[in-house]
C-alpha cells in the first residue's frame, strides 16, 4: 500500500490561523518539504457555514490542502502543526506536535498549562519565553524564540504590490491611511458611533473586523454596523475573503484596535497604533465588573499597553489619531521594547529559523 508522507500537516481550526501558518508553509515548499493544510470546517452551531468558501479561497491561493482528516489514517506525518489554545483531539497519525499560536493574545490561555501537551513550542520574544519557563520549569516542550512568523509576508511585500492596493481600493494616495481593526470581544466596535467614516473623511479608511464577527451569528449587531459603515466612500470594509490581514499592515499609516494581538503586531512594524479602551461588555461582564474580565484577560500582558495612546472615550480618538500621524516618533522607543519582549526579532526571516527547528529535530536525520 502507497503510504502518503507529509514532512508537516498544518491543522487549521479558523481560517484566521493561515496568515501565522503560510510564510512556513512557503519556506517548506521552497526546500522541497511536503506539507498539507488540514481545515477543520464549520463544526458550531453558533456559525455560519463557511467550508464553501474557505475551499475557494485556498483554491484561488493554490495551497495544498483538504477540508477534515478523511485519507490521513496511513499518512505517515512528521509534524502535526496546530494555532489554537488546546492541544487538538484529532485523529491523524503524526510523530511530534507543533505549536505555532494565530496571536501575540492578551487573554489567559496564552500561559495555560495545556500548551505543554506540544513536542515543539515557537516562542514571541523574551517576555513568553522567560514567564513560561517560570511557570513550567519542569515542562518537557521544546521551546524555541523565534519571533513571529506571520510577519514575514509583509515585510516581503514590494512598493508595487502596495501601490496596486490604493487602487483596488479606491484611495487617495494624498490622504493617510487608517486601519481599524476590532476583536469580537471584549471589543470596541459596537462603540464607536454610526457616522465614525463620516468623521475620519480626511483619511482612507480599511475596516478589518474579527473574523468571528461575521461568522458567529449572535454577532448580528457588529455585522450592520459594518453595513453602515461599508456605503463611506473613503471606506473599505474587509469582507471574509480578506482573511489575512497582513496586506493592510503594508498599507496603513496608523492602526486603531482594542484587545486584539494586531496591536503588538503592526507596532512592530514601528507605526502607531492607538488602543481604543472604550469597550462593549456583555450583561454578565457589566454585573460582576471587572473581577470577571480579569479572569478572561492575562494581567502580565498590562504592561505592554503603553506601546501607543490610550483612548478612553470616542470623543478623544480622532485628537488621538491626529496626534500620533504628526509625531509618529511619540511611542517610537516603547514600541521596539514591546517588540523585542512579545514580538522578538522582525527581520523577514522567523518562519526559515522554524523550518531549520523542524529540519533539525527530524527523526529521520538521515533524510
Amino acid at each position: 500500500m502507497n503510504v502518503t508522507k507529509y514532512f508537516a500537516v498544518f491543522y487549521t481550526e479558523q481560517i484566521y490561523f493561515l496568515p501565522q501558518f503560510l510564510p512556513v508553509a512557503k519556506e517548506m515548499k521552497r526546500r522541497g518539504l511536503p506539507y498539507l493544510i488540514v481545515l477543520k470546517g464549520t463544526t458550531s452551531r453558533d456559525m455560519f457555514d463557511q467550508n464553501e468558501r474557505i475551499i475557494k479561497i485556498c483554491e484561488d491561493k493554490n495551497l495544498s490542502f483538504q477540508l477534515g482528516i478523511n485519507g490521513l489514517d496511513n499518512a505517515s506525518i512528521e509534524y502535526l502543526i496546530c494555532g489554537g489554545d488546546e492541544h487538538p483531539d484529532v485523529n491523524i497519525p503524526y510523530k511530534k506536535s507543533v505549536l505555532i499560536v494565530h496571536g501575540i493574545g492578551t487573554k489567559r490561555s496564552a500561559f495555560a498549562e495545556e500548551k505543554n501537551k506540544f513536542d515543539i513550542r515557537f516562542i514571541e520574544g523574551d517576555f513568553r519565553l522567560r514567564k513560561l519557563k517560570e511557570l513550567y520549569p519542569d515542562a518537557k516542550t521544546i521551546l524555541e524564540n523565534v519571533g513571529f512568523s506571520k510577519l514575514d509576508d509583509v515585510l516581503a511585500m514590494s512598493n508595487e504590490e502596495v501601490d496596486k492596493m490604493y487602487e483596488t481600493y479606491g484611495f487617495d494616495r494624498c490622504k493617510k491611511t487608517l486601519l481599524y481593526a476590532p476583536t469580537f470581544y471584549p471589543s470596541s466596535l459596537e462603540r464607536m458611533p454610526n457616522n465614525f467614516p463620516e468623521q475620519f473623511k480626511d483619511y482612507n479608511l480599511i475596516i478589518k473586523p474579527h473574523f468571528f464577527s461575521y461568522i458567529r451569528k449572535k454577532y448580528k449587531r457588529q455585522r450592520r454596523k459594518l453595513d453602515i459603515w461599508a456605503k463611506y466612500k473613503n471606506v473599505y470594509v474587509a469582507g471574509f475573503d480578506d482573511f489575512n490581514i497582513v496586506p493592510f499592515y503594508a498599507l496603513a499609516d496608523l492602526l486603531i484596535s482594542d484587545e486584539s494581538s494586531v496591536v503588538f503586531e503592526f507596532a512592530a512594524l514601528d507605526k502607531p497604533v492607538i488602543l481604543n479602551r472604550f469597550l462593549k461588555l456583555r450583561l454578565t461582564y457589566r454585573l460582576f465588573g471587572q473581577r470577571k474580565l480579569r479572569k478572561r484577560m492575562e494581567p502580565a500582558m498590562d504592561q505592554f499597553r503603553d506601546l501607543g495612546e490610550n483612548i478612553w472615550h470616542y470623543k478623544d480618538l480622532k485628537k488621538g489619531v491626529e496626534k500620533e500621524l504628526a509625531s509618529p516618533e511619540n511611542f517610537k522607543q516603547r514600541r521596539a521594547e514591546c517588540t523585542h519582549e512579545i514580538i522578538g526579532l522582525v527581520d523577514g526571516k522567523v518562519s526559515v529559523r522554524m523550518v531549520d527547528v523542524l529540519e533539525k529535530n527530524h527523526s529521520d536525520k538521515t533524510k
